[in-house]
């Protein structure tokens, strides 16, 4: 069976690619998908910088730089701006990646003191009241109602509060898997997470008591699009420095 066009065209850029940057100690840009964003077809265009998307992220970081490059010295003021644009998403992925912890719950602030039949000694807990929607914590099971216990090999102390346990998920970066300890129905469960970055509108969203309501959704998408485009911003202003 033979491959369909977009999928050949992109192997022809890949092994384009190589063998121009072979011995070269520098990454260059698939030629095919440059001429693709410059086609007088708009579909062509597109699908050349969804390509190129796709290429770029097998090797973001090397090829960041060639497409910072071609932003500023394409010949072509469509090339410059779609290199732009492919630079943005590889930007915000890293901004994506190496962001602080994040679980997506709301607690209450101060521990509760809880008896287990199997156990001698009261633990401390932190309860969960509302486990936000899309979040690691929702995906991973976690409910309103559970008690957590820890994280790893920390485990609450009396003095503990809700602060403390959202600091210790800001201390693992975002994309760590973490064990939650938590009791649930009067039985301990060691719940696995991969922890999301921290959103910029995190705290955004906490519920606004004083104002009794809370901050909608388009808001947060805002201040969240707002966050990523400064990251992308101080991005190119350490580039240029560098020239």
């Amino acid at each position: 069976m033979c491959p369909n066009r977009p999928t050949l065209r992109l192997l022809i850029a890949i092994m384009a690619a190589f063998a121009g940057g072979v011995g070269a100690g520098a990454i260059e840009l698939p030629e095919p998908l440059l001429k693709g964003l410059q086609s007088e077809n708009f579909a062509e265009r597109e699908r050349a910088q969804t390509e190129l998307l796709a290429w770029t992220r097998q090797q973001a970081e090397a090829s960041m730089e060639a497409l910072y490059q071609q932003s500023r010295t394409a010949g072509e003021p469509e090339v410059r701006e779609r290199c732009l644009s492919v630079l943005r998403e590889l930007v915000s992925d890293d901004y994506q990646r190496n962001g602080v912890g994040f679980l997506g719950i709301r607690m209450n602030p101060n521990t509760e003191m809880i008896n287990l039949p199997d156990e001698a000694k009261p633990r401390f807990a932190i309860r969960v009241l509302q486990v936000e929607p899309a979040t690691p914590a929702h995906k991973s099971g976690m409910v309103a109602g559970d008690l957590l216990l820890g994280v790893n090999d920390t485990l609450w102390q009396q003095e503990h509060t809700s602060a403390f346990v959202m600091e210790k998920i800001k201390s693992f970066k975002a994309g760590t898997r973490v064990s939650i300890k938590l009791c649930r129905d009067g039985k301990i469960i060691d719940l696995p997470v991969v922890l999301a970055r921290r959103p910029a509108a995190a705290d955004l969203l906490q519920f606004q008591f004083g104002m009794g309501q809370q901050a909608g959704p388009e808001a947060a998408a805002a201040v969240e699009r707002a966050a990523r485009e400064e990251h992308f911003q101080r991005w190119l202003a350490e580039r240029k420095s560098r020239e």
